[in-house]
């Protein structure tokens, strides 16, 4: 499993960059949290920046390429944590280079280059994680517990509806974000906010067996931020779905960018003897708090809590950085047993699949149809 003398995950954290972004925020803290990992290497696109995070991580190795650091024998595991048009390149050298690779989310601009990777992954049979952390999120796992134990009886319908309330959500961008501007990037509210949605939908009902769609940039022009002027956009703003989940259960999701005039996500399943309603002040459903409102028949509404169980082991960190460390656990404990409960490439390309189906069904107003594996009843 890895490469040195001792026993600990080598990590070569490439967006390392940490006073910004993903990496800093969310993966760096992750990591230096769990004893199963080590930083050993980081890589930004600077020399003095890269030592600088170097020296402050404690890494050993620092680099201005990600092509010096993936070919390292200290690194095991290569962590790609920058913008989503540079993950193709970077994975695939990770993956030539026969070390197993943590991608963010969207793991590619589209489903071609997802296809490629996965397929890349695949031939090497190389150990893989994606970051869809929402599937692991405690909230999503009671869910998934309670709807498995039959508290609403048959799901027979769902809806989600989301606001994230952002800058670059609604249009307005500083100048490291001007890239998401643009749908062709693959940074947009439907890659990264609905994307990530479905990977607890996935979990707690199925995935999507159908879908038809509305894709629409409602706001129009972006704003940079810099200076004011004006930023040609056509990434969306407002998506609708509907669709079919396997097993049946009627599935409408609605995201929209802009403050909500109430809460930012509801989320309300109705099944046979029951529903259940989720909402939180945060549009991020894959690590927002929530709270669960259960009806049964016509019995007083509950509000349920989610076992602290769920949650354990209790790591002490904040809300981004708590659930990435969760998909990293998740992964050792995979490598130390030989499953594959964390989200790897092969369940990025499910979820790549169901984006093409969006927009194809947006752009040509006709009905897709999607088959996959249905992974809803994980023993995770």
């Amino acid at each position: 499993m890895t490469n040195s003398a001792n026993t600990r995950i080598g990590v070569g954290l490439i967006g390392a960059s940490a006073d910004r972004g993903w990496g800093g925020i969310a993966h760096v803290p992750a990591l230096q949290a769990l004893d199963a990992f080590q930083i050993r290497a980081v890589s930004t696109t600077r020399m003095e920046s890269a030592n600088a995070t170097a020296r402050r991580l404690g890494a050993d190795l620092a680099f201005d390429t990600h092509e010096a650091l993936v070919v390292r024998p200290e690194v095991d595991l290569v962590v790609v944590a920058v913008k989503v048009p540079e993950h193709k390149q970077i994975v695939s050298d990770a993956l030539a280079a026969g070390k197993m690779v943590y991608s963010e989310w969207p793991l590619a601009r589209n489903l071609s280059e997802a296809e490629a990777l996965e397929g890349l992954a695949r031939e090497r049979r190389l150990r893989t994680v994606v970051g869809l952390q929402g599937g692991l999120h405690p909230p999503i796992l009671f869910l998934r517990d309670l709807i498995a134990q039959g508290v609403i009886g048959k799901p027979l319908s769902t809806s989600i509806r989301a606001h994230v309330t952002d800058d670059m959500w609604v249009g307005r961008y500083d100048p490291p974000l001007e890239y998401m501007a643009r749908a062709e990037h693959g940074a947009t509210l439907l890659s990264i906010i609905l994307g990530h949605g479905l990977e607890p939908l996935a979990r707690v009902l199925g995935a999507f067996e159908s879908i038809s769609a509305v894709v629409a940039n409602q706001r129009g022009d972006g704003i940079r931020l810099s200076d004011g002027s004006s930023l040609p956009k056509d990434a969306p703003d407002e998506i609708v779905v509907a669709g079919i989940l396997e097993g049946g259960t009627v599935t409408s999701l609605h995201h929209s960018a802009g403050h909500p005039a109430g809460t930012a996500t509801v989320w309300e399943i109705q099944g046979t003897e029951g529903s259940l309603r989720v909402e939180s002040v945060s549009g991020y459903i894959h690590f927002t708090d929530f709270t669960i409102t259960l009806r049964r028949g016509s019995e007083p509404l509950q509000v349920l809590q989610v076992p602290p169980a769920y949650a354990a082991p209790d790591l002490q960190l904040d809300a981004p950085a708590v659930g990435v460390a969760r998909l990293y656990t998740q992964f050792a404990a995979d490598l130390r047993d030989g499953t594959t409960h964390a989200p790897d490439f092969a369940v990025a390309l499910d979820h790549h699949r169901v984006l093409e189906a969006i927009t194809k069904a947006a752009e040509t107003g006709h009905r897709q149809h999607l088959s996959r594996p249905n992974r809803s009843n994980s023993s995770l």
